[in-house]
């Protein structure tokens, strides 16, 4: 039998693509709440006032304190969810009703 000659296709290297500049990095808003909160040191902030940053910082996602209520409630218990995910656990003191978020 002889040996048959494959054709085979030259390696072409493929370019790096570019980088894609003036493209911002953003942050998630699980990451914002984390840094809000580490923020405030031991003195440690409410749900109201990570939601006011919030606000601020994310497009969709608004709240102020003359809201309607079923839509605060619900920016509220977003909130909530995210404060305790970034301290780890519920909240271990309250001003009055509010739960007072601190890490570390």
């Amino acid at each position: 039998m002889a040996k048959t000659k494959t054709d085979t296709k030259p390696v072409v290297k493929k370019a790096a693509p570019a980088k894609q500049e003036g493209s911002k990095r953003i942050l998630s808003q699980q990451s914002l709440v984390t840094d809000f909160i580490k923020a405030t040191g031991t003195k440690g902030t409410d749900a109201v006032e990570i939601a006011i940053h919030l606000s601020t910082k994310v497009d969709g996602f608004a709240f102020a304190k003359e809201m309607e209520q079923s839509d605060r409630a619900k920016a509220l218990k977003k909130v909530r969810v995210l404060a305790r995910k970034a301290t780890g656990g519920a909240s271990q003191s309250r001003d009055g009703r509010s739960a007072i978020y601190v890490i570390g």
